[in-house]
């Protein structure tokens, strides 16, 4: 049985690197019965584009962040909210939580969402054209972020001006001065060379963020229970693959940006999560699941 993997990112990539690691594993636990053709660098669409071909059942696979599904499911946009989650563990903690176990069941139900495993995709920090030493040198900054609430109300937040910008287009964006900044994990920041057009990265923290394996729930429902054995443990393999590559590069690539001549500033993030606070109770209340927050906060 042959599946397709959709990828949106490079080669370089980290999350190409787990789709290819799943896909090892999965060939050698079934002996070659079941495999993926990967296809990198969003050959088979954009982020939306490949979610809903997951869903339609046109995709087997494809990574997106669990808080990018809050097109299917509205409130799953508190997880893309900075700050709320504290680590990769955290972020496990909360998925396997009663609410958790909720919307895993309602992906798979109403959109045809199966989710095999979560890798991780790393810390979201901030490369700009400027030094950014504290929450007030972010004011005025035009700063790309993804279709994400949560990012924008974040950028928003901190002073700055959020600017919506296709991920295939950051580079081009940030070389003509489109925009001052952008925000992305550091294995990210370098894999698309955003370094190239900065002058500065601020290691602020805000957002830990996911890569979920979606997989079509009627092609997991059309394999045996061995076949489907085989696939999440292959998955667990490439979750903890995800996890060493993105330590092991973002602990090197300060040391790499620094070579490079960009600068590495450490803001304080106490005023920045204090800024956050209104933008939490404004969400809770659009969505009427006021304490949800402080509820995940403390999982």
């Amino acid at each position: 049985i042959v599946m397709r993997f959709g990828v949106n990112d490079n080669t370089t990539s980290i999350e190409y690197k787990v789709a290819v690691k799943l896909n090892e594993k999965l060939m050698e636990l079934s002996g070659g019965q079941l495999k993926f053709d990967i296809y990198p660098d969003g050959q088979l669409g954009n982020a939306k584009e490949m979610v809903n071909q997951v869903m339609m059942g046109l995709l087997d696979a494809y990574q997106e962040p669990l808080g990018g599904l809050n097109q299917q499911i509205p409130e799953l946009s508190i997880l893309e909210m900075p700050y709320i989650v504290k680590d990769f563990d955290h972020l496990k903690r909360i998925v396997k939580s009663e609410w958790g176990k909720s919307i895993l069941d309602r992906l798979e139900k109403n959109h045809n969402i199966k989710i095999l495993d979560m890798t991780l995709f790393g810390i979201r920090q901030t490369s700009s054209n400027r030094p950014l030493r504290s929450m007030a040198d972010y004011k005025g900054l035009r700063i790309r972020v993804p279709a994400s609430r949560g990012l924008r109300d974040w950028a928003e937040a901190m002073g700055g001006r959020p600017t919506a910008i296709a991920f295939a287009e950051v580079y081009l964006a940030l070389k003509t001065n489109t925009v001052d900044a952008q925000e992305n994990p550091l294995p990210t920041i370098y894999s698309m060379k955003f370094y190239e057009a900065q002058k500065a990265i601020a290691i602020d923290n805000h957002l830990v963020q996911d890569k979920s394996i979606l997989f079509s729930f009627k092609r997991w429902n059309s394999l045996s229970e061995k076949q489907q054995g085989w696939l999440k443990e292959a998955a667990a393999v490439a979750s903890a693959e995800s996890v060493k590559l993105v330590t092991e590069q973002s602990e090197s690539l300060i040391k790499f940006f620094k070579e490079q001549g960009l600068e590495i500033t450490y803001p304080d993030t106490a005023p920045m999560r204090e800024a956050m606070k209104p933008y939490y109770e404004k969400f809770e209340a659009e969505k009427n699941i006021q304490g949800l927050t402080e509820k995940l906060m403390k999982m």
